[in-house]
């Protein structure tokens, strides 16, 4: 695959639930993949529960992307991600987590400037 067309297709979209945000996280054909709740927990730690559907493996990305975003922020945030590749290698797969990662650093460093 053409690295172009990882960085132009993982695209992340937040929405708020009061004061809890949801990240939607797509890329190629629209799905939902696995989906990841981040949480503080009373002794201040951040806790994380993931669903994933069989056969699917953006588990383990949307986890970190809502861990990340519930530790930047500090509410509770759950993260939906569906990415779909064609046959990809693991090269392919390495460069598309490392984008939507990228991604949610800039959405969360311009949440925290007043951006968003």
């Amino acid at each position: 695959m053409d690295k172009s067309i990882h960085f132009e297709m993982v695209e992340i979209r937040p929405f708020m639930m009061g004061r809890d945000v949801v990240f939607l996280v797509t890329g190629g054909t629209a799905h939902i993949g696995a989906s990841a709740t981040a949480y503080v927990t009373n002794d201040q730690d951040v806790q994380v529960e993931v669903l994933a559907l069989p056969g699917h493996r953006e588990g383990p990305l949307a986890a970190e992307l809502a861990e990340t975003a519930c530790r930047t922020l500090g509410r509770t945030v759950a993260v939906l991600a569906g990415i779909h590749l064609d046959q990809p290698s693991r090269q392919d797969i390495e460069t598309v987590v490392a984008e939507a990662k990228r991604k949610m650093s800039q959405m969360l460093d311009q949440w925290n400037n007043g951006q968003k």
